[in-house]
């Protein structure tokens, strides 16, 4: 009993290393609380939190590693006025995709929006579309990208920023890079 002990100490001990080391500054990490809330964010998770890296920032400054989630699907951080959300990667949406609150959030001015009907798997739905001269995918600045505006809709980050970057399944891992 008294080896598991120290076993078990020695492994917290070593996690607890972990805790201190660097993250690089590009990776994303999935910061779990007890309670089951999540956030993402670019800096080590707070302690008796668990953790899972997102985005890896490989030595090359040109990609962008993304890991699946449990239901294999990408997330990355989308940043658009100086403000930061995680949006999930979605090759079938063609326009990168805000619910209202986001884009308030994200200082969109409702001036110049151009009202869109699009085709979803759920239906045909009214959009308001704004050209956004420049915003983040990870650490990818993208130029001139559309974004559709809904009620009630998650981020997404689709065709009209995803067009911009080359993304290649390696390894069960979605990586980005820029054109």
């Amino acid at each position: 009993m008294h080896s598991t002990l120290n076993k078990a100490g020695l492994v917290c001990a070593i996690l607890g290393l972990f805790t201190f080391l660097p993250v690089q500054a590009q990776d994303i990490q999935k910061c779990t609380q007890e309670d089951g809330s999540v956030m993402y964010q670019q800096t080590p998770c707070p302690a008796g939190t668990s953790s899972k890296t997102m985005a890896m920032a490989s030595g090359e400054p040109d990609r962008l590693t993304l890991s699946a989630n449990s239901y294999h699907q990408y997330s990355t951080t989308l940043t658009i006025n100086g403000i930061t959300v995680t949006g999930q990667i979605d090759t079938g949406a063609t326009f990168v995709t805000l619910s209202m609150e986001t884009a308030t959030r994200m200082h969109i001015s409702p001036t110049d929006l151009q009202r869109k009907n699009l085709m979803t798997a759920n239906g045909v739905i009214g959009t308001a579309n704004k050209m956004i001269s420049v915003l983040k995918v990870g650490k990818f600045e993208l130029y001139n990208v559309e974004v559709a505006i809904t009620p009630n809709s998650p981020t997404l980050i689709g065709m009209s920023a995803l067009s911009q970057m080359k993304f290649a399944n390696e390894n069960g891992n979605l990586v980005l890079s820029k054109r």
